[in-house]
């Protein structure tokens, strides 16, 4: 029977083992695997890939916090969902899928694994407890027996009892160790994946309102009296598409829209998406930009001047279209898993208008930002053409090379 309980300790530990906290084990093996598998998801920057990520992430650490095979199970959907993600998105080349959907089945493995063992320690235990009660069972019915006859087994029993006694002290201090470290480190986990969650939060929305959208459960709407609107459409980029593969074709735009958005920062602007092969950014908000109208017109010369250089340097017959437009818009976020930063107003209409309607290779913009930049940009005149929508209005190209004050 002292041979059982010592074999049923040591399978008890073994087990505890194998899920291990430190630097191995299948713990470790889970938190790597996720690591990996975030820093494939922020080089294809996919807002959505990541918030199904940080959703199966939560449910990770439920599962780890109530040990519910429901929690296990919510991890298991979210992981299905991202892999039918990266199959289908655009923004991973052949390799980055290859490593991302790698690390996702090794960390879903991993916690396949971790749920087993999970069992197999519970089971243990259980198998543990019920020998410690066949123990006590025989001492009573030891004691209920001739005393006489039964001196020398009850000493033996006794001595049964008592290593069983000082086994299950040992797993209980064990455990409490374990429990203890285990919830630290869980701590120390749910820190820095808070941190995480915020830095990928800002990849998705301006700070000021991922600020508010962490303290406001309410809606996140908000009204801005005079901000300028910038669309941009690379020209060109629809033929050059049936020219290329889809991998170059994303590459391409990647690299011209990762150099807008370094543009964007320069300025102070805030980029609001991009649809296919348009950027959109506008400036004035969500922190208020008294230069707002100067600074997008600075960007616009400076976007111009990007597709210039890598037409120059790629032999890619690229050019870009932009339209600006000044006034009142409405901004705020929509949605509920998968946040989104937009604007809506006639403001933003009009510019998208002076963008479709505009001449290739230039920057045409409104009647309204024309009087906000007359005294610092020479424009030419186009004069009144007929707007979709609108009717007829009177539109200025931005002349790229001269101020209009020196």
């Amino acid at each position: 029977m002292v041979a059982n309980y010592s074999r049923s300790f040591k399978e008890t530990v073994g087990k505890v083992s194998k899920l291990s906290i430190d630097d191995v084990g299948e713990l470790a093996e889970l938190k790597h695997n996720a690591e990996m598998l975030k820093e494939r998801l922020e080089l294809a920057k996919e807002p959505d890939l990541m918030l199904i990520y940080l959703e199966m992430q939560s449910s990770e650490k439920e599962y780890f916090s109530t040990r519910q095979q429901d929690k296990m199970q919510s991890m298991s959907d979210a992981s299905k969902r991202l892999r039918d993600g990266i199959l289908v998105s655009s923004k991973f080349d052949a390799s980055q899928r290859s490593e991302a959907l790698g690390y996702l089945a090794k960390y879903k493995a991993a916690a396949t694994k971790i749920v087993k063992l999970d069992q197999e320690i519970e089971d243990k235990l259980n198998d543990f407890d019920q020998k410690s009660h066949q123990v006590s069972q025989q001492l009573i019915a030891l004691i209920e027996s001739e005393v006489e006859q039964a001196d020398q087994a009850i000493d033996l029993i006794i001595h049964a009892a008592k290593i069983v006694l000082v086994v299950a002290l040992v797993i209980a201090v064990l455990s409490a160790g374990k429990v203890a470290k285990q919830f630290a480190s869980a701590l120390k986990t749910l820190a820095l994946e808070k941190k995480n969650s915020e830095r990928l939060l800002l990849n998705i929305l301006p700070q000021s309102i991922a600020e508010r959208l962490k303290e406001e459960e309410g809606k996140i709407a908000d009204s801005y009296t005079a901000v300028t609107v910038l669309f941009a459409d690379i020209v060109g980029f629809t033929e050059l598409a049936t020219q290329i593969s889809p991998e170059e074709l994303v590459g391409i735009l990647n690299i011209i829209f990762s150099e807008f958005d370094e543009l964007t920062e320069k300025h102070g602007l805030e980029k609001i998406k991009t649809i296919g092969d348009a950027y959109m950014v506008v400036g004035g908000l969500p922190e208020e930009k008294p230069d707002h109208a100067r600074a997008i017109a600075a960007m616009a010369i400076d976007m111009q001047e990007a597709i210039k250089r890598f037409s120059q340097e790629t032999g890619n017959a690229l050019s870009i279209r932009i339209g600006i437009n000044t006034g009142p818009v409405v901004a705020g976020i929509i949605g509920r898993k998968k946040f989104v930063y937009d604007l809506w107003g006639d403001t933003v209409n009009i510019a998208s208008r002076m963008e479709s309607h505009g001449i290739p290779g230039s920057i045409q913009v409104s009647e309204s930002t024309y009087q906000y930049l007359k005294n610092q940009y020479a424009f030419q005149d186009r004069g009144s053409i007929q707007v979709k929508g609108k009717g007829q209005m009177n539109c200025y190209l931005l002349l790229r090379d001269t101020l209009a004050n020196g």
